[in-house]
C-alpha cells in the first residue's frame, strides 16, 4: 500500500494527544496527525509526565495503520523530528538518543511515544506521540526533572509554531513513505544519528538501577547492545542517561 497523505486534526486542548487518537481509532484514517494547543496529562515513557503548557510547544500523535512494530514507528517519527529540528536550526547539535529522543547537546528537545492500538474493527496499528519543545521558556526548562532545551532556549528567538507543525507533516510523510518501501534503508539512517555508539552511557534499568557500560551496537530489532566487565549485553526497554561535561556537547 502507498504511503498515506497526513491530514491534521486540531484540538484546543486536551489531555493526551495519544490518549484522544487511541479513543478514536477506529474512526482515524491513516495518516491523521492529531494536534493540540496544550495537553493537560502530557505522557512519556516510564511513566514520566511531559510538560504541555499552551501554545509553547508541538504536542501532537500521528495514526500509523500501516505499521505494528512500535519501534519502527518511533524510528520514522524521530528522523521527522530530527530532520524537522536540523532543517530550523542547523547548528543545534541535534542527534538522537536510544530508545526515543531527541537531544540539543546534552539535553532534551523532542520525545517519541508510541503505542500499539487493536481497534474493534480488527485493523491494528500504532500511534506515535511526538513532544518538541520550541518556545519554552528557560525559566520552564529550570522545572523540568532533567536537562531540557527548547529552539527557543537555544537560538534566543521564537518561531512559529503553525509553520513548523506544517514542516513537520511533510517531513512524516516523507519517512512514513521511506519505512513502507525499505525499512532496512529508515534504520540505518535513525542508527546513523544515534551519537552514543562508541561512548561510554550509563544505562537505567525499568526499576531504575544505573550502571556505567559502553554503547556498542543497537539491533535491528531496537535492542541496545552494551559491554559491560567485557560482557556484550542486549536491552529492549530501559533508558540511558548523558553526562553534562562529555562530548555530547
Amino acid at each position: 500500500m502507498p504511503a498515506p497523505k497526513i491530514h491534521r486534526l486540531n484540538l484546543e486542548s486536551v489531555d493526551s494527544t495519544n490518549t484522544y487518537a487511541k479513543d478514536n481509532f477506529d474512526v482515524l484514517a491513516d495518516g491523521t496527525l492529531v494536534c493540540a494547543e496544550m495537553q493537560t496529562a502530557g505522557r512519556g515513557r516510564m511513566g514520566r509526565r511531559w510538560v504541555s503548557p499552551p501554545g509553547s510547544n508541538i504536542y501532537a500523535s500521528l495514526v500509523m495503520k500501516q505499521i505494528s512494530n512500535p519501534f519502527y514507528a518511533t524510528v520514522t517519527a524521530s528522523l521527522a523530528v530530527l530532520s524537522l529540528l536540523l532543517e530550523t536550526l542547523p547548528r543545534g547539535g541535534f542527534f538522537i538518543k536510544w530508545p526515543n529522543d531527541i537531544y540539543a547537546g546534552c539535553r532534551k528537545i523532542s520525545g517519541i511515544l508510541c503505542e500499539t492500538v487493536s481497534g474493534s474493527n480488527g485493523i491494528s496499528g500504532i500511534i506515535a506521540g511526538i513532544g518538541v519543545n520550541i518556545n519554552l521558556e528557560q525559566s520552564e526548562l529550570d522545572k523540568i526533572d532533567q536537562p531540557a532545551a527548547s529552539l527557543k532556549s537555544l537560538s534566543g528567538k521564537s518561531f512559529d509554531l503553525e509553520k513548523l507543525i506544517g514542516i513537520l507533516a511533510k517531513k512524516l510523510a516523507g519517512f512514513y513513505a521511506v519505512y513502507l518501501a525499505s525499512p532496512e534503508k529508515l534504520f540505518a539512517e535513525w542508527k546513523s544519528h544515534n551519537r552514543i555508539l562508541g561512548h561510554q552511557v550509563t544505562l537505567i534499568d525499568p526499576d531504575g538501577a544505573s550502571r556505567p557500560v559502553l554503547a556498542t551496537d543497537i539491533a535491528e530489532n531496537g535492542e541496545l547492545i552494551v559491554e559491560e566487565h567485557g560482557v556484550l549485553r542486549r536491552f529492549n526497554c530501559g533508558d540511558i542517561s548523558l553526562e553534562k561535561e562529555d562530548r555530547f556537547e
